[in-house]
């Protein structure tokens, strides 16, 4: 398996602040690293395969949805589905939710985010996916 570093190159980069808001990868596009530059800090992140813990049993009807149940692969349904399974690490359903992440002064973190939003104050680069 490659790298995620193989996919950096001629994508481009964003350089963001916590003064921009969120910021969306251009259409058909993911961000494939965030790197923090001189201090870290807090971001909030939505894309694909990103997992956050939860009690998921405790979550509301309104929240539960947003997680991928993994005894199916498939999104819990409602709050029923979710009784009496014990709390963990649950897959984020597409660009359902954001997800809290620290980021640690100079650390790169990869994956494939649609969304970045900077909101401690700090400043990141963030790597577009070459094509």
């Amino acid at each position: 398996m490659a790298h995620p570093s193989d996919y950096l190159g001629k994508g481009g980069m964003i350089i963001i602040d916590e003064d921009q808001g969120a910021v969306s990868a251009p259409s058909g596009k993911v961000f494939v690293a965030i790197q923090s530059t001189t201090t870290g800090g807090t971001f909030t992140v939505k894309g694909s395969g990103l997992y956050e813990h939860v009690d998921i049993d405790a979550a509301s009807a309104a929240n539960v949805v947003k997680y991928i149940n993994p005894a199916t692969g498939e999104a819990y349904v409602d709050e029923a589905a979710a009784n009496g399974v014990s709390a963990g690490y649950f897959e984020v359903v597409g660009n359902a939710k954001t997800v809290t992440i620290e980021v640690a002064a100079g650390q790169t973190v990869y994956g494939r985010f649609t969304e970045v939003d900077a909101t401690d104050s700090n400043a990141a680069i963030l790597y577009l996916a070459r094509s």
